[in-house]
């Protein structure tokens, strides 16, 4: 990027202070005290919904179903096609996270400077290419080779995508907004699964196996995806296309109002000690480890699970779609309870207590087809809700930009290790009960729970101690030049 380019897009980027107005010129000041009228905010709000979540939405569901439709291929025969060695399924799955663990946090960093216009569109043609040259493998290394770059690939979506979110939305706004990333997520599966089912029977034609087929046509459709994103994302609410003079202004009034969360060009290297020295990162980090096991065991090895039931190929991979599509409705429906309320730690431990029974009963039955399918559904009800609501929480928790990018970087890093985890874990030697990736999943969640209470003891804390804080005390720290979500005025969702 050219240093013009660069300098113009930096000052694009200082929205969260912006001083103009429409039709005339504001303070900020003038902007921070500005009333908005709630009819008009809904009214705001509904609209860039209407313009953020489908594209964020299909760019997340497509990212699940390029990482994830390595189950459906092995599931048609790719292991004995490309003679992978004992165990060579369960590394092709898990060598996929190394180099996704590896980016995601220095390339989360980046979205400001290379814009998320073009840095997201960019990402997505790449990994798209990756898919299609994976119908093409000839043997265990190339499957290999072709899963490390599909990881470095989606590596930055993710965190990319919910840092796009705080430059539109407050922070009582994340919880709902992130929730139709992992209903994507969870549809992703849905649709996997019935996608694959159709695609496997073009086995043989142009003499290439269904499993081929698959990864040929879901990469050309990625890639379509990702030329088409270029002229639909804009880089902030200043250069959004479908905002008129007047919503714009209401942006800015928002952004000013929310100053504190949206941050200000920080000192970058301040700000990532800032984020690094914080507990509630590793807490969160931890948590989110033992539920991205979870996750990406589910994703992943669903069909594998229904397999060992008994059933074959096709019906398998019907079977996943109910029980993607149930996790995807109750995720949906408590996002939206836990937005209203503002509340995390009354659903996260809940739930996730919920999947920890849904994995007790995978591991306690063993004769009833009827009882461990209905067990995938309880195993389903918490685990995107625990690992998309655990996110929005440090999410939200987090002011300035590059604290906040900084940590979701890391704890997504800590996370994703879960899919290393999750790649060994299903292996076909334990077959048909796969009672190891049960047991490590259901004490990967339960881990996750108690981290969950440990994270809203200490939000909680932290909110008290502000509370009790004298004026002078607080004068005090205005004079300090405290900011972020360790300024006084910054209050803890739990």
């Amino acid at each position: 990027m050219s240093g013009d380019v660069e300098k113009a897009y930096e000052a694009d980027q200082k929205v969260a202070s912006s001083v103009r107005s429409s039709p005339q010129e504001s303070t900020q000041d003038d902007l921070a005290s500005e009333h908005l009228d709630p009819a008009e905010e809904v009214k705001l709000l509904r609209k860039l919904d209407i313009n953020i979540a489908p594209v964020l939405m299909v760019l997340y569901l497509i990212s699940f179903l390029d990482r994830s439709n390595i189950g459906n291929a092995l599931s048609a025969g790719m292991a004995e096609d490309l003679n992978l060695p004992t165990e060579g399924s369960n590394v092709a799955v898990s060598i996929f996270y190394v180099t996704y663990v590896v980016f995601e946090s220095p390339l989360a960093t980046l979205l400001k400077k290379l814009r998320p216009s073009r840095m997201i569109p960019f990402i997505v043609v790449a990994w798209g290419c990756v898919v299609i040259g994976s119908g093409f493998v000839k043997n265990y290394a190339g499957l290999i080779v072709c899963r490390l770059f599909l990881g470095a690939g989606e590596a930055a979506l993710f965190p990319c995508l919910t840092l796009y979110l705080t430059l539109f939305y407050k922070r009582t706004e994340l919880a709902r907004r992130t929730c139709y990333l992992f209903v994507a997520a969870a549809i992703s599966g849905a649709f996997g699964g019935l996608i694959a089912a159709g695609l496997l029977k073009m086995e043989g034609i142009a003499n290439l196996h269904g499993w081929q087929w698959l990864y040929i046509i879901e990469g050309l459709l990625t890639v379509v995806i990702g030329f088409g994103v270029f002229w639909l994302l804009p880089d902030n609410f200043e250069h959004a296309w479908y905002l008129n003079d007047r919503e714009k202004h209401l942006m800015r009034i928002r952004a000013e109002q929310t100053k504190a969360y949206l941050g200000v060009e920080e000192h970058y290297w301040r700000e990532v000690k800032k984020a690094l020295r914080d507990p509630s990162l590793y807490i969160s980090g931890f948590c989110q480890l033992g539920a991205d096991i979870c996750l990406y065991g589910y994703s992943t090895f669903l069909v594998t699970i229904l397999r060992g039931f008994g059933y074959d190929t096709i019906r398998a991979n019907l079977m996943t779609a109910p029980a993607y599509a149930w996790a995807a409705i109750v995720y949906f429906c408590l996002a939206v309870i836990s937005d209203r309320y503002q509340k995390r730690v009354a659903i996260l431990m809940p739930l996730g207590t919920i999947t920890v029974v849904g994995y007790a009963i995978l591991l306690g039955v063993h004769d009833s087809n009827a009882v461990k399918y209905f067990a995938c559904f309880v195993v389903g009800t918490g685990i995107y809700v625990t690992v998309g609501l655990n996110l929005t929480w440090l999410n939200q928790n987090q002011a300035g930009f590059l604290k906040r990018s900084t940590s979701l970087g890391c704890q997504q890093t800590l996370g994703n290790i879960g899919g290393v985890i999750a790649g060994q874990i299903y292996r076909s030697t334990g077959a048909p009960n796969y009672t190891v990736g049960h047991a490590v999943s259901l004490a990967g969640m339960s881990w996750a729970v108690i981290g969950f209470g440990v994270q809203a003891y200490l939000w909680k804390r932290r909110n008290a101690r502000k509370d009790a804080m004298t004026e002078e005390e607080k004068a005090e720290q205005d004079a300090q030049g405290v900011t972020g979500d360790a300024h006084h005025t910054f209050r803890y969702v739990w």
